[in-house]
């Protein structure tokens, strides 16, 4: 559903690490989550990503779309990175009943001192796969208060608090 022509539209600016790929995201997030799933965490040697979901029109490449490579990394999704700097640029999902765009919460816009703009609007409100945290990493996230689904949102939340 789109917002009434009344309601004042969102708009985000982000990038791939160099440059070469940038995109534009307007309307509001469909969703703001931190991600613990084996994939991303192997795809991107972290902990965890924090991923800032848009209906797909709304997540538009605005530049650099002849460097973007993509690969289906499960049944549910496809991710794109730049070709250039190898960073994420965003995923397509490639579930029928549940179509969206997302891309890292680390690719959005930044000042002059690389806080992101607008983090207010796409900081992320829950974690999803938490059963796949990694015990020795999950201390730190288990009193920041947000949702914790056990894996897909609408899944089994965990409480806060709760010994991992």
């Amino acid at each position: 559903m789109k917002p009434e022509k009344n309601v004042e539209q969102l708009k985000f600016e982000g990038s791939c690490y160099c440059g070469s790929c940038q995109f534009i995201c307007e309307g509001k997030p469909l969703f703001r989550i931190i991600c613990h799933c084996s994939i991303c965490t192997r795809i991107s040697g972290g902990i965890a990503v924090a991923f800032v979901g848009f209906e797909n029109d709304d997540l538009k490449v605005i530049k650099g779309l002849e460097h973007l490579r993509g690969f289906k990394s499960s049944e549910r999704m496809e991710r794109f990175h730049c070709e250039k700097c190898s960073s994420n640029v965003y995923n397509q999902s490639l579930l029928a009943n549940r179509l969206f765009r997302d891309t890292p919460l680390m690719n959005f816009q930044r000042d002059d001192q690389e806080n992101i703009l607008q983090l207010d609007q796409l900081k992320p409100d829950s974690h999803m796969f938490f059963n796949q945290c990694q015990k020795c990493y999950s201390e730190m996230f288990k009193t920041d208060d947000l949702i914790k689904f056990s894996s897909m949102p609408g899944s089994t939340i965990i409480p806060n608090q709760q010994k991992y």
